[in-house]
């Protein structure tokens, strides 16, 4: 039985754990923070349960194929629920007093499709070659590119890669944006089909045409949402986890591998202080095989020396961290009938909301952002008559921007917010307030320039030209999450635990 040591608790972590140990591995995991579950988190205050990273459930046959894998049923775990509509759009973002119009993405094609064809007469037929292509590139991204380490040619010989070998180069060399703006003329229509770049840690102009698959997920594919909320996800895994032996250890910092030769043989951790146990306390974990599904650019700088670097510092200074994020949680006394589920605000001028963002690297004003409120689904995590809200808006990727330094900036969101939702006194109803920046990510996660969700689905950091699956310096180490191929979000962390432990 080989021992084998993960880094990093996020889903990510918990999947490569779940999937070494039913292989027959000895796994113990280390987690920097006092509980599991990396960005897809939980934070629980004054009887609100509020999730405080991923909270669309998309690409529901990942999750279906990955608890399948380990002989589970995932329906025994995860209370799934279609939500609606899928989610509410508006053409105004906070920070911005324009007149707005809002629409409601419904559940189902048929609706959506006549949606379009209300904002713009013909987009239907349009709509169903774009829905079409894009059903097309996520089965074949599934069955080909997602599912793969990139280590040889021929993963990608087959008669259906051929049949679609014409459409690769244009998907993958125009930008998503192009392929939008060929398919409708609707400024909001254009952002619905758009946003999902922003999902990549990037946005329309920046993401490959390739992601346009996306759009097949929410529209055609649907929304839903695990009651409990998406820390549910985390509880399902860390049972998994636990069941197959896995030993968690929450509050453990990794501070040094120690490597012999090529491999690492041992890997020392610190644990964490608190209030109670006082000092901290260095341990060594011995190590036959190590997957870090950490920070790659932590790992890369502060845990491996230079000749084991897959990438140099010089080098990742030319890669894109990508998105950064304000967030807020907003506890509220009151219900927001103005709200569902899901909530977009999009500023009409988008191209310059993200050039503040990649460009200024400034704090957007007016801001896209998104509004989640599972309380308009699910009861369980707001007390009664109580609204849970989380707030993102998309921001620099800063480590200097902490939420200890966004209080105006966040006010002047909420007070914005409120106007929205017809509560103009909407801090004065606040039972729960926390503000977090990109710098928060950086001291939590130790998360590179503060990324939200990890380097950006750019052309040439997607697909091979990600961060490889195995370590080409060390022989025993092994990448998953969000820096590794194939990229950000939760069902592409769980893809990148499969990778890696395929390739132990």
């Amino acid at each position: 039985m080989s021992e084998t040591v993960v880094i990093g608790g996020g889903v990510a972590g918990l999947a490569s754990a779940i999937l070494a140990a039913d292989q027959g591995h000895h796994v113990t995991l280390l987690e920097m923070n006092p509980q599991v579950g990396g960005r897809a988190g939980l934070h629980e205050e004054a009887g609100f349960a509020f999730d405080t990273g991923p909270s669309w459930y998309l690409m529901p046959q990942v999750f279906e194929r990955f608890f399948a894998s380990v002989g589970e049923d995932i329906a025994d775990h995860l209370d799934l629920v279609t939500l609606d509509p899928g989610y509410r759009v508006s053409d105004r973002g906070l920070l911005d007093s324009t007149p707005q119009l809002t629409v409601d993405v419904p559940h189902g094609y048929a609706g959506v499709r006549a949606l379009f064809e209300q904002l713009e007469p013909g987009a239907g037929p349009v709509l169903d070659s774009y829905v079409e292509s894009a059903r097309d590139t996520h089965d074949l991204a599934i069955e080909y590119f997602l599912y793969t380490r990139f280590s040889s040619f021929k993963e990608f010989v087959s008669p259906q890669v051929a049949r679609q070998a014409h459409r690769l180069p244009k998907l993958l060399a125009s930008p998503l944006d192009t392929m939008v703006s060929r398919t409708v003329t609707h400024p909001l229509l254009r952002q619905i089909l758009g946003y999902p770049a922003v999902f990549l840690g990037t946005e329309p102009r920046r993401a490959p045409s390739l992601f346009h698959l996306m759009s097949y997920l929410d529209l055609v594919d649907g929304v839903r949402y695990p009651r409990g909320g998406m820390y549910e996800i985390v509880r399902a895994l860390t049972r998994l986890a636990l069941a197959r032996g896995v030993d968690i250890r929450t509050s453990t910092q990794v501070v040094s591998l120690q490597l012999e030769g090529r491999n690492i043989a041992e890997v020392v951790a610190r644990t964490v202080p608190n209030t109670t146990s006082g000092g901290s306390e260095l341990e060594v974990f011995p190590a036959e095989n190590v997957v870090a599904a950490c920070d790659l650019q932590h790992l890369d700088t502060a845990l491996l020396p230079p000749g084991r670097r897959t990438r140099s510092v010089r080098g990742w200074g030319k890669r894109d961290p990508g998105i950064g994020a304000v967030t807020l949680l907003l506890g509220v006394d009151r219900k927001l009938d103005a709200l569902e589920h899901h909530n977009l605000f999009f500023t009409r001028d988008w191209d310059a909301n993200f050039d503040q963002i990649f460009v200024d690297r400034q704090l957007p004003e007016p801001a896209s952002a998104y509004v989640c409120a599972p309380s308009r689904t699910d009861d369980t995590v707001a007390p009664p008559g109580c609204e849970n809200l989380f707030v993102l808006i998309p921001a620099p990727a800063s480590a200097h921007l902490t939420g200890a330094r966004l209080g105006d900036y966040a006010s002047r969101v909420i007070e914005s917010l409120g106007e929205r939702v017809g509560m103009p006194d909407l801090k004065s109803h606040l039972l729960v307030k926390r503000v977090a920046g990109p710098g928060d990510f950086t001291t939590q996660f130790n998360a590179w320039r503060g990324t939200a969700l990890g380097p950006a689905n750019t052309l040439f950091q997607s697909a091979m030209f990600r961060y490889p699956v195995r370590a080409p310096h060390v022989d025993n180490l092994v990448h998953a999450g969000a820096f590794a191929a194939p990229g950000v979000g939760l069902p592409m962390c769980l893809i990148s635990a499969h990778n890696a432990v395929e390739a132990l």
